[in-house]
């Protein structure tokens, strides 16, 4: 019996020791069962349940200091960009990300979400990565895209995130599709401009499970010696029940974190007129995905709905139970505080809308051309589609220089109406409105005039009035 309690006494502690493991100065806990739940996940902005899992202790870089930031004063350029994000687009990002289901850590729903979001990335012209983190049995991606900064002398990283995660059962529009499709629509107003410093538009996975993502992303930082100057993470910006509660966001901050609460409060203050909020000041929390930077060392902020979602975690988080008007003053506000951070240089203008020249008639199975052109402001070379107006189109072609004059020509199979359409983009992907012509299939029939002098004579005798008018 004693050698018995023995072996399991020396099992237990041999178990014991294995369950720590130091990394990187880090310790961590882990589990050798696969995708073991070490806790219920963290409710963003509440300081409830377990402690996190990951126990940072390290030294901090002198580079990831606080950055010497100008007075703000009010831009159109940063008012034309915030401008664009509207209540169709937040919807559009939202619908994308909840067709998937529920999207799991390591289950089919999350890895097509992150497929997406990577897709996306890519079509805006960004440099996309996944950034591939292994823990307790999970192997997934964080999705990453870098716009690079175009000031040579500033190593300074900007970084919007938030999780593409969600429990089991739950759509997750609000948690966290709410901050994903903010970075997603960051990303793509902001990969058409140009910033002093470089931005970093991340997507975690790996949030519900003990923000598993975003500390392998940290961690990763930190021995990089990346020099993240602000963390912008968004996380439940969506979900209001009136006017009153979609008047307010809330914002958490650590000590070494509150310049950069003041400086979204001043850019709240300048730009309120196209933001219409008020900021609550609410210190510290760890339950979401700015956590780690702060324990790394990194300035980050939380931003959080003022009412907490009464749908959280459960099967009506969905787009009905959101107010996508609040949704979108929060997405106003957070990507209005990273183009006052990055400094904004320059923004890309659109080609015009294209000119077509062309006939507005014609004959079937005749090909007809149309002349087509567009002016870049910034001069840039055009890529053109063309709808012919019958089911086909052109698809983009190109490239051509800004008010170079193309033709091109169609053949149309059937009679009818059709409207020729066409729209251009610049180099950056910056797209033109649609420019339109209408033209008819076939055209009206024009008689043959030899043919109606010989008829007025043949009746002339019938009709004498018509002598007079030969």
């Amino acid at each position: 019996m004693k050698n018995i309690k023995w072996i399991l006494t020396f099992c237990l502690s041999v178990f014991l020791i294995a369950s720590v493991i130091t990394v990187n100065g880090s310790e961590f806990y882990f589990d050798i069962n696969e995708k073991v739940k070490y806790h219920d996940p963290p409710l963003p902005g509440l300081l409830v349940g377990n402690e996190p899992i990951f126990k940072v202790n390290v030294e901090k870089h002198i580079s990831n200091q606080n950055p010497q930031i100008s007075e703000i004063s009010m831009s159109n350029d940063i008012v034309d960009l915030i401008t664009q994000i509207d209540e169709s687009m937040i919807l559009g990002y939202l619908e994308n990300l909840t067709d998937f289901g529920p999207r799991v850590t390591g289950e089919t729903g999350c890895e097509l979400a992150a497929e997406y979001i990577y897709d996306e990335f890519s079509s805006m012209g960004l440099d996309v990565r996944y950034d591939n983190w292994i823990y307790a049995g999970y192997d997934s991606d964080n999705v990453e895209a870098t716009l690079p900064g175009n000031d040579p002398s500033s190593d300074d990283i900007y970084i919007i995130c938030g999780h593409y995660d969600t429990v089991p059962g739950s759509p997750g529009a609000d948690d966290d599709g709410s901050g994903v499709a903010a970075v997603l629509a960051a990303a793509k107003i902001m990969s058409l401009c140009e910033f002093n410093h470089t931005i970093r538009f991340v997507a975690f996975s790996g949030e519900e499970e003990g923000l598993y993502g975003s500390y392998m992303y940290a961690l990763e930082a930190y021995n990089n010696s990346d020099d993240i100057k602000g963390v912008l993470n968004v996380d439940m910006i969506g979900f209001a029940l009136n006017d009153d509660q979609a008047a307010y966001i809330k914002v958490y901050e650590d000590d070494q974190s509150e310049w950069l609460y003041d400086f979204t409060f001043a850019v709240n203050q300048i730009y309120d007129e196209y933001i219409d909020l008020q900021l609550i000041h609410k210190g510290f929390t760890w339950g979401s995905d700015h956590y780690y930077f702060w324990e790394f060392g990194y300035s980050a902020l939380f931003y959080h709905e003022y009412e907490f979602n009464h749908y959280y975690h459960s099967s009506d988080d969905t787009i009905e139970h959101m107010n996508l008007t609040y949704d979108k003053k929060g997405t106003r506000l957070i990507i209005a505080t990273l183009a006052e951070l990055a400094n904004l240089s320059s923004i890309n203008t659109p080609p015009d809308t294209p000119n077509i020249i062309g006939s507005i008639t014609g004959k079937p199975e005749v090909e007809h051309i149309y002349n087509f052109s567009s002016i870049d402001p910034e001069n840039h070379v055009i890529y053109y589609y063309i709808d012919w107006g019958d089911t086909t189109n052109t698809g983009w072609i190109g490239p051509y220089n800004s008010s170079e004059e193309i033709s091109l020509g169609h053949i149309w199979e059937e009679k009818g109406t059709y409207i020729i359409k066409a729209k251009a983009k610049d180099m950056l992907g910056a797209e033109s409105e649609w420019g339109t012509l209408e033209i008819s299939i076939p055209r009206f029939r024009i008689i043959n005039e030899m043919f109606i002098i010989r008829l007025l004579k043949r009746f002339a005798n019938i009709f004498p009035v018509l002598k007079n008018l030969l």
